[in-house]
This record gives structure tokens, C-alpha cells and sequence, in this order.
């Protein structure tokens, strides 16, 4: 983990939010069927992930990661909640609960995308903190050591 290219790390955010965004641009062009498909894969993509993070979190990541676990779960339990409700009111046919299903899946990706954006921002913060100290490691080893 030492020899982490944490710029590069970072960028992968970047590349999979343009593929994102990408991926909706075209799915404004779909139909309704294939949006359910769409929408499928990108929970089963956003399920693999979450599961990813949770199998990365191990030995002496733990005690840092703890919180972060935390707020995974609270994310999880949330989002199984909302997934939960979709599907309940996705069993409704009249339109106007379509349209109360429509605006609570509008706020719902709303608060994702809030979410995502200051998840970018903690792990840029996390990133350079993490780069900072390796420096001062670096530097106390070597002797080098300056005033903060």
C-alpha cells in the first residue's frame, strides 16, 4: 500500500463519473424497458463496488476505516430503503403515485450525486493528507525534518 499512485488512484473517480455521465447522456435516447435493464446494471455495478469496499477494509485498515464502515452501512441501509420503496410504489399503477415515484427517484439521485461529490472531496483531502504524511515519514527518516 506504501507504493500507492494516489493521483492515480484519484483519477479513476474522474474516469468512472465521465462513463457515468456518459451512460446517462445515452439513456435519455432509451426506452423504458431498456432504462429498467440500465438501471439494473448499474445497481448490480454499485453492489459489486460496495461490496469491493467492504473486502478492502482489512488488518490495519480497519481502525481508520471503522468510520468509513460506519457510513457505508448507514449508505447501504439507506439505500436498500429507498430500493425498497421503489419497488413497492413501482407496483402502483395509478399516475399519480408514477409521478410521486418519479419525484422521490429525482431526489434520491439527487442526494447520491451530493453524496458522491463530497465522498470526491474527502478522499481528494484524504489523498493529500495521506501524501503529506509519507513526506514527513520520509523526511524524519532522512533527517530532513522541517517545522509544520
Amino acid at each position: 500500500m506504501a507504493n500507492t499512485d494516489l493521483s492515480t488512484e484519484f483519477e479513476k473517480i474522474s474516469e468512472r463519473a465521465k462513463a457515468a455521465t456518459s451512460n446517462l447522456r445515452a439513456a435519455s435516447q432509451r426506452t423504458r424497458d431498456q432504462l429498467a435493464a440500465d438501471a439494473a446494471s448499474a445497481r448490480n455495478r454499485a453492489t459489486v463496488a460496495a461490496d469491493q469496499l467492504k473486502d478492502n477494509v482489512s488488518g490495519a485498515h480497519d481502525k481508520v476505516s471503522s468510520q468509513w464502515q460506519e457510513i457505508r452501512g448507514k449508505w447501504q441501509a439507506h439505500v436498500a430503503k429507498a430500493r425498497s420503496s421503489l419497488q413497492e410504489k413501482k407496483e402502483q399503477f395509478d399516475a399519480e403515485a408514477a409521478e410521486a415515484d418519479a419525484s422521490f427517484a429525482l431526489s434520491y439521485a439527487v442526494d447520491a450525486i451530493d453524496f458522491a461529490q463530497a465522498a470526491v472531496d474527502e478522499a481528494e483531502s484524504a489523498a493529500l493528507d495521506a501524501m503529506y504524511a509519507r513526506a514527513s515519514a520520509d523526511a524524519l527518516k532522512t533527517g530532513q525534518a522541517t517545522g509544520v
